[in-house]
């Protein structure tokens, strides 16, 4: 996306603050912008109460892209309206930027929540309104001049790529594109925090990666935290730096997108990341007792999984040459993410028992993971 050469003319100092910020992040690790405690939501009707969201602990740190994912029903969408306090918890605490937002009075929140801009799967835009009056509501209550208000739209709409739609009213815009306008809008007031929810779902697989890729400038270019909250793997794979995994109003695991997707510890975990890989396929193979998946006497077929590991080097003729055994790759898939490969192969090999186990404890030692999925 091409930004133009006087972007940062129109950008406050506030968003150059933030850029340093995310400097920061990446860097050092990173201060934190959001910290959820001991958050509980419950829905209480006379015909049942509902525990939408049970005791939820995150910390979000400043700059980054975090995203929580679950499926339907998990309470992920109650919990980021949570952070802007659209619904305010029934136990817990939510900090913004150092600052308790469950002890505010109305006064305060309405204030605080300036910081946080927030767009939907539905996209939530004023049909009566065009482009530049949508990203222009926010701007009601701002204090700035009409010329002030006039050069930070027209920075919105060259930052989202939509100069020349600026005069067109939403029923004329596709999905992406106004998707694209409730992104600007979400930024007139200069958020720290960006919250998406489900903000990909109505859309095409190309157009969602149009969008996301939109999210990632975002986050670069002004340093905002963005929260993402989805059903899709996918989703995640390819923007977030870490990612929550909900389950029944529970988050059950955390951690570096990376590390999720190569060592997943739970099984709501491992269904989402099926749900993004051809690999899991295998199993099914071997259940229905497949001719692809018979083994001779001795051999085992096991996954092999790497991440950042010298793929380069001829590690099945190594093995061969070094180990004595005999490895044949049946089925491979490479998956990208944040721009770093991870690999995954079903191999069958051969030998002797103590041969292979070698060649198992080597491949462990260089940093692939190494399941033995039939034997």
């Amino acid at each position: 996306m091409n930004l133009g050469g006087n972007t940062w003319d129109f950008m406050p100092s506030s968003y150059l603050v933030n850029i340093g910020r995310r400097l920061f992040y990446l860097f050092q690790g990173g201060e934190v912008m959001i910290e959820l405690q001991n958050i509980t939501k419950d829905f209480n009707s006379k015909k049942e109460n509902i525990h939408a969201v049970k005791d939820v602990s995150l910390t979000i740190n400043d700059g980054e892209i975090f995203g929580i994912i679950g499926f339907s029903g998990a309470g992920k969408s109650t919990l980021v309206r949570c952070i802007n306090l659209l619904e305010r918890p029934s136990s817990g605490k939510v900090i913004l930027d150092g600052k308790d937002l469950t002890e505010m009075s109305d006064k305060e929140l309405r204030e605080e929540r300036k910081k946080i801009g927030m767009i939907f799967q539905h996209f939530n835009l004023m049909r009566s309104r065009t482009v530049y009056g949508n990203i222009a509501f926010p701007l009601k209550k701002s204090g700035l001049s009409k010329e002030e208000k006039d050069k930070k739209i027209t920075s919105l709409l060259r930052l989202v790529g939509l100069e020349d739609k600026k005069d067109a009213y939403p029923s004329q815009l596709s999905g992406g594109q106004k998707q694209r306008v409730a992104i600007a809008r979400a930024l007139a007031n200069d958020p720290k925090v960006l919250l998406c929810d489900e903000a990909t779902s109505a859309l095409d697989p190309q157009t969602t990666k149009a969008i996301l890729k939109l999210l990632e400038e975002v986050n670069k270019q002004l340093g905002i935290t963005i929260i993402i909250i989805t059903h899709q793997m996918e989703v995640v794979k390819d923007i977030c730096d870490r990612v929550a995994i909900m389950d029944m109003g529970e988050v059950v695991e955390t951690g570096h997108t990376a590390d999720v997707f190569l060592k997943p510890k739970e099984t709501v975990t491992k269904s989402f990341i099926e749900t993004a890989s051809n690999i899991s396929k295998v199993y099914d193979l071997i259940k229905s007792g497949d001719a692809f998946t018979e083994l001779k006497p001795g051999e085992k077929m096991m996954i092999l999984t790497y991440s950042n590991v010298n793929t380069k080097e001829a590690m099945i003729s190594h093995l061969s040459r070094t180990y004595g055994v005999d490895a044949s790759i049946i089925f491979g898939n490479v998956e990208i993410l944040k721009d770093k490969p991870l690999g995954k192969l079903v191999v069958i090999m051969g030998g002797k028992e103590e041969n292979i186990g070698s060649a198992i404890d080597y491949l462990k030692s260089a940093g692939i993971d190494v399941e033995v999925i039939k034997e």
